[in-house]
């Protein structure tokens, strides 16, 4: 489901109308706070489905600029030469000679507030990086790519979307129906949660082997 979709579905069970102007900002509001309460949770997985590669050109300085904020960097390639780099810190910069590599290394990378930056910089260097992007609030009209969750998962958002409604709007619906909704939430979380974790065990499965 995309943004617009997810969002009408909270207001159509929250309010039992399609929804206007302000009670679907509102709603927006109410996905956003779910949103991020989930990904709060899995994103320290670190599970396949929620990785991006994303292949970038170096400019002035080294730096190459990502198409989401990387919350984590996992992996950077030197396209061009077929090889890894390292990262480095900003502490072992210091270490940096004066002609910009690690004494005694070869070259590394450093993230940035939006990317990476190389050592020694050079602009033109294609790279390709892993990385898991920061969680960025979802915006009307979004895609359903624009969701860091997996397809299969975007349905758990309306029960939380549902839980905030409550909250936000204390008059509305009764206690009963928001320990409705705390449990949906909490076994859609769940669920959430044993399904992208299957992901990194499939992903991390290794050969049979007999114990003598």
């Amino acid at each position: 489901m995309n943004v617009n979709e997810i969002r009408d579905r909270i207001v159509a069970l929250s309010h039992q109308t399609a929804g206007h102007g302000e009670v679907q900002a509102k709603a927006l509001g109410w996905l956003n706070a779910a949103y991020h309460e989930l990904m709060d949770e899995v994103v320290a997985y670190l599970p396949p489905a929620l990785q991006v590669q994303e292949s970038v050109v170096t400019g002035v300085g080294g730096e190459a600029v990502l198409g989401r904020v990387p919350y984590r960097i996992l992996k950077v390639v030197d396209a061009s030469a077929g090889v890894a780099l390292g990262g480095v810190t900003p502490l072992e910069i210091m270490e940096l000679d004066p002609s910009g590599v690690l004494i005694g290394n070869a070259a590394r990378y450093v993230v940035t507030a939006g990317g990476v930056r190389i050592h020694p910089s050079q602009a033109g260097v294609s790279l390709r990086v892993l990385y898991v992007p920061l969680v960025e609030d979802l915006v009307e009209g979004g895609a359903e790519a624009s969701l860091l969750l997996p397809r299969a998962h975007h349905n758990a958002l309306v029960w939380g979307g549902l839980v905030w409604s409550s909250l936000f709007e204390r008059g509305f619906g009764s206690s009963a129906e928001l320990q409705v909704y705390q449990r949906q939430w909490q076994e859609a979380k769940q669920r959430v949660k044993l399904g992208l974790l299957h992901n990194t065990a499939s992903s991390l499965r290794v050969q049979p082997f007999d114990i003598v």
